[in-house]
């Protein structure tokens, strides 16, 4: 009883090492460019609401701190918190338009 135990959690251990692991994926291609940030007021309102429940819980309110930079400026950041946050896409760009939205023009 011992060896199929053994035998079977060798098996085991041996298919989780040998499973492909996924990729690291980069968040900078999935910010979009100024250029095509959506306008639509739907997806501002969104990510406004986004916004507020997923950046502010760590952060606090920073609606003033993206109205003083430029969107060029935020791109970086929303790189990083978004993958923080396990922001999909649909929700970085949601977010990047209430982002451009409020951002110093």
């Amino acid at each position: 009883m011992k060896k199929i135990i053994l035998c079977a959690y060798i098996a085991l251990v041996a298919v989780v090492a040998c499973t492909p692991k996924a990729s690291p994926t980069s968040t900078d291609a999935v910010i979009p460019e100024a250029a095509s940030v959506s306008s639509d007021q739907a997806s501002i309102d969104a990510g406004h609401i986004i916004f507020t429940t997923k950046c502010t819980k760590c952060h606090g309110a920073k609606d003033k701190a993206v109205a003083s930079k430029s969107y060029e400026a935020l791109r970086p950041i929303l790189a990083s918190m978004s993958k923080k946050a396990k922001l999909s896409k649909e929700e970085v760009q949601q977010v990047s338009a209430y982002v451009y939205a409020n951002a110093k023009k």
